[in-house]
């Protein structure tokens, strides 16, 4: 070790070609998914604009990035060849053993300050090439023909690789893993008795809500909205059991995003999680409704209808996607509002509304499934758009769930196209809903996203 006045320079120099390494490592990441998106025929006005995004707002912010870093590595090696000649004409004597002192306590520190950052820094680089394996392998899978994408989900890998490694540099500057972007595994608790006596109702567990037509079946994930606002809470699924007398019937309610965090924390229903889902990739948010569902017991055989909100819908529709999950656990039915699932393709043998307000941007970020192979515009799911509850320029009412609710409520009752549809989906969802003499009962379901080694 070398003893300097604030610095062990040799240490120093080894965190500034640390860093440099780092920079380039970026700057090769850019060149990478550059030469990647440039390279296959791709023509039209999706293709214009997502090139454009790329060269206009990506790209510049990994070279930023890149380019910070090696302004840093320069800096550190700077501050070490400094510091070396500060040293060498220190004063000699009694002093020096003091000076010699205060330098290796100050020294320890600066190599448990440069270790903990680096260690992050380097955390978050693993995350940003995690994101750009993925983006890479999408693009090769268009390039070789091997899978057809949607354009969303490569632009949702592709946000992922940016804000990744963004994630990286503010792990730089905290000194800890920020967990930007880092999806986890799902897990599921214990259910919990949700009451059926509203006198035994409590502010973060309100009761059952009988669901008889569809208004009530969307007043479920409301519930499952307010279960999971509990401080303590990381998220909720309610599952719902309908006995009308015969086989009992199950309907899952799932809420929409709860955070919008880019840290991947222990809620699962967050802005990592959208991008995921959008991108096709496993996530703990879907994991976490399949485990819930694990955890009732429901029974093998027993209809299963999904329902959910914004992300709720996409989760229901990617878990409606994979059809060993759709027979494995008897989904028939999915019904989505306010949620982008154009670009997934659903289970046929799966019954599927999507209900949309005409001003709600979010179910247009799917971008109509557009796809970069032969069938530009695959067949979607039968849409349902109605009346607007906001101006354009008010997007958290248009895309509130409470103000869907009321939506579909003013729509059964009137004699418009919409109405006529959702009057004949609901007409496909006797098992779902309580007929004369039946019975609902329910169970909330905790869920999250599981710590990362």
């Amino acid at each position: 070790m070398t003893v300097t006045l604030g610095m062990d320079t040799a240490a120093g120099r080894q965190a500034g070609e640390q860093v440099r390494a780092g920079s380039e490592e970026i700057a090769e990441l850019a060149r990478r998914i550059d030469a990647v998106l440039m390279a296959f025929e791709w023509s039209g006005s999706d293709a214009e604009r997502v090139r454009n995004s790329w060269l206009e707002q990506e790209r510049p912010a990994l070279d930023a990035t890149a380019q910070h870093l090696a302004a840093l590595a320069v800096l550190l090696v700077a501050e070490a060849e400094a510091q070396d000649v500060a040293s060498g004409t220190g004063t000699a004597g009694a002093g020096a053993a003091v000076t010699a002192a205060v330098a290796l306590d100050t020294q320890a520190g600066l190599a448990g300050w440069l270790d903990r950052h680096l260690g992050a820094f380097f955390a978050g680089l693993l995350h940003t090439g995690q994101h750009a394996t993925d983006f890479a392998e999408k693009l090769d899978d268009v390039l070789t023909g091997e899978q057809d994408w949607s354009v969303a989900a490569l632009a949702a890998s592709a946000l992922g690789t940016v804000g990744a490694a963004a994630g990286a540099v503010v792990n730089g500057v905290t000194g800890a893993d920020e967990h930007w972007f880092d999806e986890g595994a799902g897990r599921a608790g214990a259910p919990v008795p949700v009451p059926t006596d509203p006198t035994r109702a409590t502010q973060y567990q309100p009761a059952v809500t009988p669901p008889r037509d569809l208004p009530s079946l969307l007043q479920g994930v409301t519930d499952a909205y307010q279960v999971g606002s509990d401080p303590t809470s990381h998220g909720d699924v309610r599952i719902t059991r309908v006995d009308n007398g015969g086989t009992p019937a199950y309907v899952v309610s799932i809420p929409g995003t709860e955070t919008w965090t880019p840290s991947a924390g222990a809620t699962g229903r967050d802005l990592t999680a959208n991008l995921g889902l959008v991108a096709g990739n496993p996530t703990a948010a879907a994991q976490s409704v399949e485990l819930a569902i694990q955890q009732a017991h429901i029974p093998p055989g027993s209809p299963v209808l999904l329902v959910g909100h914004s992300q709720g819908g996409i989760i229901a529709a990617t878990l409606a996607s994979d059809h060993a999950f759709v027979e494995r656990y008897g989904v028939t039915n999915v019904l989505t509002y306010g949620a982008p699932i154009d670009h997934l393709d659903l289970d046929p043998s799966v019954r599927v509304l999507q209900v949309q307000h005409g001003l709600d941007v979010v179910p247009r970020l799917d971008l109509g499934g557009i796809r970069t192979g032969g069938d530009l515009f695959p067949d979607h799911a039968p849409v349902v758009t109605l009346d607007s509850p906001g101006h354009f320029w008010q997007p958290a009412i248009n895309h509130s769930y409470v103000e869907y609710t009321q939506s579909v409520r003013d729509a059964l009752a009137a004699d418009t196209d919409a109405g006529r549809i959702l009057r004949e989906y609901q007409s496909t969802l006797a098992p779902f809903l309580v007929g004369p003499g039946g019975s609902a009962t329910a169970v909330d379901v905790p869920v999250s996203r599981g710590d990362r080694p």
